[in-house]
């Protein structure tokens, strides 16, 4: 279920490009398919692929771009609008910054609100405007930052402490075309 995080989304779901992937991978609960995909389409961050749509309760998928570059919008997405009371996302972004070659994030939102932001080369971090309310259970679980599997393990507890089912390719519609054209 982590290999994506190594190579990025776009390469995780067997298309031709990896090191300058900038996809980002939406976990979704609490709302449906298609507000998550017209939400996307309103920020201007069209979906890529998705899973199919879920029962209330269950997780769904969703990828888009993290960036616009024919809008020259480069700026992050606001996600807690994509969060209605009720609804839970867990937002991986692979790659945040290719040209700065910062590692991954994570983000976890509740409810309308941020309450974890992970970043993989800090996940204990916790700061007045970096919430993490899930550093307790990555300082826990004395993950070895020297791993060369630490980003594979830090996504494994992420994914386990919130109950997140495993990626599965073959349940993902990729646009291709839109892919494409953003790629």
């Amino acid at each position: 279920m982590t290999d994506w995080i190594k190579c990025g989304v776009i390469a995780w779901l067997g298309e031709d490009r990896y090191g300058d992937d900038e996809s980002v991978l939406v976990y979704f609960r609490g709302t449906s398919l298609a507000s998550m995909a017209e939400g996307l389409v309103a920020l201007h961050r069209p979906p890529l692929a998705h899973g199919n749509d879920v029962a209330p309760g269950d997780w769904g998928v969703i990828v888009h771009n993290l960036v616009n570059a024919s809008r020259d919008d480069y700026d992050d997405i606001d996600y807690r609008e994509l969060c209605p009371q009720g609804a839970e996302l867990v937002v991986f972004v692979p790659n945040p910054c290719i040209a700065k070659a910062h590692g991954p994030k994570a983000y976890h939102y509740k409810d309308g609100r941020t309450s974890s932001c992970i970043d993989y080369e800090g996940p204990e971090h916790v700061g007045e405007h970096w919430p993490n309310e899930l550093a307790p259970v990555i300082t826990a679980a004395g993950l070895d930052h020297e791993s060369r599997d630490f980003e594979q393990q830090l996504t494994k507890l992420i994914c386990d402490h919130l109950g997140l089912p495993a990626l599965d390719r073959g349940t993902l519609t990729v646009d291709h075309d839109l892919m494409a054209s953003h790629l």
